[in-house]
């Protein structure tokens, strides 16, 4: 490589150590900038300093790094992103083995080591090849006659989904516990081996479906499984087990429970196991520093395409970046940085900088896509340099041809971030001599204050342990007790536990680690450490129960947690809880997962918990029990028996708490298919506890003083009884002027209890309802085939208008399982909807040519912006119509000129007529009992006493009328659509698309 790309990284670490960088001007335009130029263009944390390590023509389109022990970097470069290769053309993405021949920091060589690939999206080193993901499968390939070319390919797993480039199987990586890892890209897919060394764990089938799971599979053979989590494109774990996963608006995600907790539990659903580390979606922000386009112009300054998260585990970034997260956002030029602290049994995150990136570029070509520790403890970020980042799936159909889609696919980044001060520690963390390594060295090298290098040891031992397992047995058990760092004495553990259940090893050694596991419980100084020697104890070891007792009997709630779970599961009896777990467990969801185990030996293990929960506890410090004592409900209506349920209720109180369980217990016994009111009856006689309840919430559903939230949980406790008197008081609520929340309840009661006069009552007069509650009862009317009819009687009659039906529930309607139903239901939409039809039918014809956004806009100031916001003009009184990327030119028009075809409640005209003869219409904002709040056109808000109204009634159509069309003509029909579809272009700003001018 010539001289020039070799004074690269101090040139680079010069100039962002210039102040003057602060100001730079945004770069724009559709031209590129060189390697050097665009690191110019980089602000960076002031104490880390910013290096080129790779570029184009040796790296184009690089997706994914890995380094191994040869010092080799692997690149993984999806060239013909984002469609694939044109017709009849072979693919042209491959996999890259880059070297440092000269030792200069900069990666000069270059080998194609596979080409012809199918969207290549990860590699993981392994065996002097690697393991890699593509075109729906998992493959191993290797070079085995020395020239850096592959020359053996090896299909190990197939069958995972190829929907998108952005949403399949991505980063294999090796994890402590030996297996390796496949984030599932989302759609999942139905995976099966097709190599003899895995099949699936027991009871799985050998097909196994992925649909919301990530995939995993024993490194040595052995079994393949479906994993909690649901990765887009990222995964990161730390030295204890712990998995980061990313996907587009969720920048850091932790697997926190695995999948035992999630398959025993019947309430707990694979999303269960995650929690949002660092804040998403809408309440996420970034901060770019040139101008950034999303896809939905509602995401501008979120996380939009979050990818390639890493928790950082190296020493060349500043201490205090030690075990942070960082996440790409290659459509805002940046890579965000929170700092994690530990949040009971997950973690919680705040920004390293206020309102400032840790790197973000001037350069609206950088596009950050993924990062990786390497061998020097340095962070390493995956630059794919694309004019467009976006896939064509995911964009309007406008730009879904737009002329700049491939520009920037001959070019491609790789840079690395250290800090400006480097530690004696640093210094030596590269200096390891892999290739002279021996076993001791290997089991050392655990130790090594870099991730890299402890993650590299463990692969390595692992190669090694089938064939000469005995050279390495004596050092990890001593590393497994008395190496320095946690994080060794983890891995040496897990290694060990892999040689143990190797086909050819000695029994002894098994039997030594057995033991080895129980001093680790009771003796080791660091609970994670702990933690994984509970997980690893053999159900047959029989000094389990000891081990277990002592691990209970330690201060930290995590602990405790895994050691009691595995206690009564193990012993199959029920284990009193820790008192320090369950008062960890009333504020931690997490935490109560682990309780909810289930029934054992015939016992339901909550009923004693939730019994001693409700016993009389000292006022000082006592945590609030309502929601562990809620879920422990559940599980006892689910799991106990009729004796277990009348003993919590001989012991609730009749208070809101004494509701909530009464709820939990009635969710438990219905989940589990069971007769409600024959399972809190004894001898035919209603237990005196729930009819202590059911009065104390009728009290307060009719308590007028009540909040309307407080009056909805009476409810939910109120309708459990179908008596006559539970009727017409739910009938009264209806017919009231309570608020909207608690006449909602009141006809999901009804509903609930079967009223017989239920369609009749909402039938009669409609509108009189406002226009939530107007919803609530369609809802409820869909419920029966009876009341279905009554309604399709009504909307046939014009008492009932179409509009007050969603799109859904209207679907619901024309699908409807009665046949004779549906075919009413379509009938009547189809005669509906042609009087607007002609009008509809004479507009289409101007919308076939070029319409004029500008000219639209005007038209938009002064036709629809007293309410519609848009460029920031106008007045946010009907929906927020800016962000119409899905929406098309066609559609547009008919949700114009047909306003009430289709419309969301909040959206009702509703008229009050007051005493003195005023009629006002508008939006219902909010109702009270004394009042009414109506927002009007230009987002004037106006307040109507109670007092001063004489009738108040949801006309069911659109506050956008009718009749649209009288005020402009097909040509100025189409330039308006042309504005609302194309206001974001007109700036020019998205390189290659016109403006429209």
């Amino acid at each position: 490589m010539s001289h020039l790309f070799r004074t690269v990284p101090f040139a680079v670490a010069l100039l962002l150590a210039q102040t003057g960088l602060a100001q730079q001007e945004p770069i724009r335009g559709n031209k590129p900038l060189s390697p050097q130029e665009s690191a110019a263009q980089f602000e960076i944390h002031p104490d880390v300093q910013i290096e080129l390590v790779a570029c184009e023509p040796q790296v184009v389109d690089p997706v994914a790094t890995a380094f191994d022990d040869q010092g080799r970097l692997w690149v993984v470069e999806m060239r013909d992103y984002p469609l694939g290769p044109a017709d009849g053309q072979p693919p042209q993405s491959r996999i890259q083995l880059l070297r440092d021949r000269d030792g200069d920091g900069f990666y000069e060589h270059a080998t194609t080591f596979a080409n012809e690939l199918v969207f290549p999206t990860g590699v993981q080193p392994w065996r002097g090849g690697v393991i890699v993901t593509l075109a729906g499968k998992v493959m191993f390939m290797a070079d085995t006659d020395g020239d850096d070319v592959c020359d053996l390919q090896e299909t190990w797993f197939e069958g995972f989904m190829q929907e998108n480039t952005q949403l399949r199987a991505n980063h294999p990586a090796l994890m402590v516990d030996n297996k390796i890892h496949v984030s599932n890209g989302l759609r999942g897919g139905t995976v099966q081996s097709t190599d003899k060394r895995w099949q699936p764990v027991k009871g799985e089938p050998a097909a196994l479906p992925l649909q919301g799971k990530d995939f995993a599979f024993d490194a040595l053979g052995g079994t393949f499984v479906g994993m909690p989590g649901n990765g887009q494109f990222g995964f990161s774990e730390d030295d204890f087990g712990n998995i980061f996963l990313c996907t587009n608006r969720n920048p850091c995600i932790h697997v926190a429970l695995d999948g035992e907790i999630i398959a025993s539990d019947p309430w707990l659903t694979p999303r269960d196991a995650v929690h949002d580390a660092v804040i998403a979606g809408e309440a996420s922000r970034v901060y770019s520093l040139a101008e950034a386009w999303t896809t939905s112009n509602l995401h501008a300054g979120q996380f939009t395409a979050a990818c390639g998260v890493h928790v950082f585990g190296g020493t060349g970034l500043p201490g205090e970046m030690l075990n942070n997260a960082f996440t790409c956002e290659p459509t805002g030029y940046l890579v965000q940085r929170q700092v994690m602290r530990p949040d009971g049994l997950t973690f919680a995150a705040k920004r390293g900088r206020e309102e400032v990136e840790f790197l973000a570029s001037h350069d609206a070509w950088f596009r950050p896509v993924n990062l990786n520790s390497g061998p020097d403890g340095a962070l390493y970020v995956v630059d794919m340099y694309r004019a467009v980042i976006e896939h064509p799936q995911f964009v309007p159909e406008e730009l879904k041809n737009r002329p700049d889609q491939r520009w920037g696919t001959d070019k491609g980044r790789i840079w690395r971030v250290s800090s400006k001060t480097k530690t004696p520690t640093a210094e030596s963390a590269a200096s390891m001599n892999w290739n002279d390594a021996d076993a001791a060295a290997l089991v050392g090298a655990l130790d090594h204050p870099n991730r890299w290098h402890r993650s590299t040891a463990q692969r390595l031992i692992l190669e090694q342990i089938a064939s000469d397992s005995a050279a390495f047995v004596a050092g990890l058990q001593t590393a497994a007790t008395t190496a320095e760092s946690p994080a060794a004495r983890v891995r040496a553990l897990w290694l060990l536990d892999a040689i143990s259940k190797l086909p050819s090893q000695d029994a002894t050694v098994a039997a030594d680690f057995q033991t080895r596991l129980v001093d680790v419980i009771e003796k080791d100084k660091d609970f994670r450490v702990r933690r994984h020697a509970v997980e690893l104890l053999s159900a047959d070891n029989p000094q389990l129960p000891t081990a277990l007792q002592a691990a209970l009997t330690t201060d930290d709630p995590v602990l405790q947690a895994v050691a009691w779970r595995r206690l009564v599961l193990t012993s199959g009896k029920p284990i009193s809880v820790p008192a320090a777990l369950i008062q960890a467990a009333c504020s931690d969801d997490l935490l109560r997962a682990y309780l909810m185990v289930p029934a054992v030996g015939g016992q339901c293990v909550q009923t004693a918990m939730l019994l001693d929960l409700l016993q009389p506890k000292t006022a000082g410090g006592t945590p609030s029990i309502d929601t562990l004592a809620i879920e422990l409900a559940r599980r006892v209506g689910y799991y106990g028996s009729t004796q277990e349920i009348g003993q919590i209720l001989d012991r609730v109180s009749a208070d809101q708490l004494g509701m909530q369980i009464v709820r939990g217990l009635h969710e438990g016994v219905v989940r589990g298919r069971r007769n409600w009111s024959q399972s809190i009856a004894s001898d035919g006689v209603v237990h005196p506890g729930f009819v202590r309840i059911q009065t104390f919430a009728k009290s307060i559903a009719e308590d007028e003083a009540a909040s309307a939230s407080v009056r909805t949980d009476a409810l939910n406790i109120v309708r459990l009884d179908r008596s006559d008197d539970t009727t017409q008081m739910l009938v009264a609520l209806f017919e009231s002027e309570a608020p909207t929340a608690v006449r909602s309840s009141a006809i999901d009661g009804l509903a609930a209890v079967g009223d017989p006069e239920f369609a009749h009552r909402i039938l009669r007069d409609p509108s009189r309802f406002p226009p939530a509650l107007l919803r609530s009862c369609v809802s409820a009317l869909l419920r029966r085939p009876e009341w279905t009819s009554a309604m399709l009687d009504a909307l046939e009659t014009g008492k009932l208008a179409p509009a007050a039906l969603d799109l859904s529930q209207t679907n619901r309607l024309r699908n409807h399982s009665d046949k004779k139903l549906a075919g009413r239901a379509q009938t009547l939409m189809a005669s509906l909807s042609a009087d607007r039809q002609a009008v509809i039918d004479r507009y289409s014809k101007a919308m076939a040519g070029e319409g004029n956004s500008n000219a639209g806009k005007l038209i938009f100031a002064q036709q629809c912006a007293a309410c519609h916001v848009m460029q920031g003009k106008g007045h946010a009184v009907g929906p927020d119509i800016s962000d119409s990327r899905t929406k098309t030119p066609e559609q547009l028009l008919v949700s114009i000129l047909n306003p009430g075809a289709a419309i969301d409640a909040n959206y009702f005209r509703y008229t009050v007529v007051t005493l003195d003869g005023q009629v006002l219409d508008g939006l219902l904002v909010e109702e009270t009992a004394n009042a009414i709040t109506l927002k009007q056109a230009e987002g004037k808000m106006t307040t109507i006493d109670r007092e001063d109204i004489d009738q108040a009634r949801t006309t069911s159509v659109s506050l956008m009328p009718e009749g649209f069309e009288q005020q402009i003509s097909p040509e100025q029909m189409r330039d308006l659509i042309a504005y609302i579809k194309n206001w974001r272009y007109l700036s020019g700003a998205i390189p290659g698309v016109a403006t429209g001018d």
